[in-house]
């Protein structure tokens, strides 16, 4: 059992998410940077889609209240704690999330995953859609499991190899897009300057939507409203896209000029607010 002394930045519940309820209007959720939540499950032996905690950056205060084993990956913000590792921690221990470090999202994992009440086969906290249970300052989270499946009595330490996290990015990062449904709408000049243009992440991006700051688009008429998935570039009347995210609405009618391919998306959700941002076509 751990006790969440402070939630910092921000700090939730997440999973795999809850799919197969895109066409009712409910979002998938789940972590922003899957391929982390994956590593920290992986190195206790976890299933890869395991509850878990997203921390995001700094500020989280965590007391371990008996001993255990917890495994960490995704951004490198513990002082106590090294990311891409798996060890045993003791009762009274404190890990405090206070370093600086390249990335947005961090995920610890405990023994056999979170235990927490499913809401529509997930527990993934989506706050805009009121599911999930929010994590507070004092609340106590209990693993499923004592000890990991995967250590043995003997180990002291499981790590994973440093480029298995290659893919959380600095200050800039360049990603290929597919052309969007409504490419063909924009003007010639807005497709090359979208293509062209640096882009960056603004402060009030969130789970929701990553919102990108640069050049105003001249935006084509709205259209009827269709299905949106993650990773749609739609450009709103202020000619500043906005990349839905996890948490993001499974419909709109803001024209889509660009979509990014999923395999991208844990790469773009590591993006801290002011990451530069470059494109170009998949082909």
């Amino acid at each position: 059992m751990i006790e969440i002394l402070a939630c910092g930045s921000g700090l939730s519940l997440q999973d795999g998410g809850r799919h197969g309820w895109r066409r009712y209007g409910v979002p998938a959720g789940g972590a922003m940077d899957a391929r982390s939540m994956a590593l920290a499950n992986t190195l206790l032996g976890n299933a890869p889609e395991a509850p878990l905690l997203e921390i995001v950056q700094q500020g989280a205060k965590i007391q371990i209240l008996q001993d255990m084993w917890l495994a960490l990956a995704g951004g490198d913000f513990c002082s106590d704690f090294a990311t891409g590792c798996a060890q045993p921690v003791a009762a009274g221990q404190r890990l405090i999330f206070d370093k600086k470090a390249t990335g947005r999202y961090s995920y610890l994992a405990l023994p056999g995953g979170v235990q927490a009440d499913s809401w529509l086969g997930s527990v993934a906290v989506d706050v805009r859609n009121g599911m999930g249970l929010p994590i507070q300052a004092g609340s106590r989270i209990m693993s499923q499991g004592a000890q990991p499946t995967i250590v043995t009595p003997q180990a002291v330490a499981r790590r994973i190899a440093r480029d298995q996290q290659s893919h959380i990015p600095g200050q800039e990062i360049h990603l290929k897009l597919y052309r969007g449904p409504q490419f063909t709408s924009f003007s010639s000049v807005a497709q090359q300057q979208f293509i062209t243009n640096e882009w960056s992440v603004s402060t009030r991006s969130d789970r929701t939507g990553y919102r990108l700051e640069g050049l105003v688009l001249e935006v084509p008429a709205s259209i009827a409203s269709e299905p949106v998935l993650p990773g749609s570039f739609q450009v709103p009347g202020n000619g500043q896209p906005i990349i839905t995210m996890h948490d993001g609405p499974t419909v709109g009618g803001y024209p889509k000029i660009a979509v990014l391919a999923d395999t991208d998306l844990d790469r773009l959700a590591q993006c801290v607010p002011g990451t530069k941002l470059t494109f170009s076509w998949q082909t």
